[in-house]
């Protein structure tokens, strides 16, 4: 058995999809449970917006519980764009599996993500001067990848490129521009290393096995009757593909502008939002649900709440009616949901396209979730089901 650990929920689901599509069976699980049996166990967490120590100690406590499993290898995904926790994680991850050094490719050159000389490169622009850079919340403030790192991970990273040894110790990133790289540095693990990185370098990884030579064959499908998509996502990008399809007839339910104004009226605006998606399932049987715009917000932390509103919002709605396709975009939005739905275990049934996974929820088995990410495009796959 290989077992993953990622670091947000679309990244496990992510890695997920990669397993479909090259023939392996799959299970993402927010535990580690005794028994499992499966070729992929992907055990999905939200260490990357978790405080440093916090995600030390639940990567400590996830890699020892595999451990007990004896996977063939445990492979650490973590954000293409090295947000998070990275090198803390992975130092943890080092120093419970005995391991004197980790291998991490982040890059994932399919998307224009690569990274030359020990700077990253996003769409061709170094990536504080991306549209990436502009639109995340949190301010990239470097293109080096060492830099990306974080203070505490610097001094024990080091960036190579093709031909050059590896150190013996410390976080190793290396210069990837293409596939052809990604299949380098597939080659170049061993028992030392920890493997890391996105999932275009686990995709590589499992070409590198050869263990399933038939990769999964598409199959045709067709969407439940009622539904509901979260768009989570702050880029420009997402919030623009919702407002077509407002403008397109479809059934758009905005949060209440002025939810965070006053606490004494935020419950009243709930109940309002929930009614207007309910109206929305009752009368086309799919509702889109978006933030659009956010009036004098008093609160310390809006994204957490944000994420909170919306889990809270989608979990009484599922109450009331019976949804057969729950579409989620961003993985923080995904992560509290699920929280708060309290499921659990999913196995992954279709790639709809690169880090947009179909699944099935093993809590409800009426339910179909799907994923992705949140600078990830929908397919028009998805869109045309509304």
């Amino acid at each position: 058995m290989i077992a993953v650990i990622a670091d947000d929920f679309t990244g496990a689901a992510e890695i997920g999809g990669i397993a479909l599509r090259q023939g392996w069976n799959a299970i993402i699980d927010t535990r580690v449970l005794k028994g499992t049996e499966t070729d992929i166990l992907i055990i999905a967490t939200n260490t990357r917006s978790k405080p440093p120590q916090e995600a030390r100690k639940i990567i400590r406590e996830l890699t020892l519980q595999l451990l007990s499993l004896q996977p063939e290898i445990i492979y650490k995904k973590i954000d293409s764009v090295l947000r998070g926790n990275v090198g803390e994680e992975l130092l943890e991850q080092m120093a419970v599996t005995q391991k004197s050094r980790a291998l991490l490719i982040p890059a994932n050159p399919s998307l224009k993500r690569v990274i030359k000389d020990g700077v990253y490169y996003y769409e061709g622009l170094p990536l504080k001067e991306s549209t990436f850079a502009r639109n995340v919340k949190h301010q990239i403030s470097s293109s080096r990848v060492i830099d990306l790192m974080g203070e505490h991970s610097r001094k024990n990273t080091f960036v190579i490129s093709k031909g050059e040894l590896m150190p013996d110790n410390g976080l190793i990133i290396g210069n990837t521009a293409d596939e052809t790289d990604l299949d380098h540095w597939a080659g170049r693990v061993d028992e030392e290393t920890v493997m890391a990185g996105g999932s275009s370098f686990f995709n590589a990884l499992l070409r590198k096995i050869k263990v399933h030579d038939t990769p999964a064959e598409h199959v045709g499908f067709a969407f439940g009757k009622k539904v509901i998509y979260v768009c989570g996502s702050a880029f420009p990008m997402s919030r623009s593909v919702v407002e077509d399809a407002r403008m397109d007839g479809q059934y758009v339910s905005y949060m209440p502008s002025k939810m965070f104004c006053t606490p004494a009226d935020q419950t009243l605006y709930m109940a309002q939002w929930e009614e207007d998606i309910l109206k929305g399932i009752q009368g086309s049987g799919t509702v889109i649900i978006a933030v659009n715009t956010i009036e004098e917000p008093r609160v310390e932390n809006l994204s957490s709440e944000l994420g909170k509103t919306i889990a809270t919002v989608v979990d009484n709605v599922m109450q009331r009616v019976q949804l057969e396709e729950l579409v989620i975009e961003g993985g923080a939005t995904a992560s509290a949901i699920i929280d708060k739905l309290e499921y659990r275990k999913f196995h992954p049934t279709q790639e709809l396209a690169p880090g947009v996974i179909r699944m099935k929820v093993e809590e409800n088995k009426n339910l179909h979730l799907t994923m992705k990410p949140g600078s990830y495009t929908w397919p028009s796959s998805i869109w045309k089901y509304l």
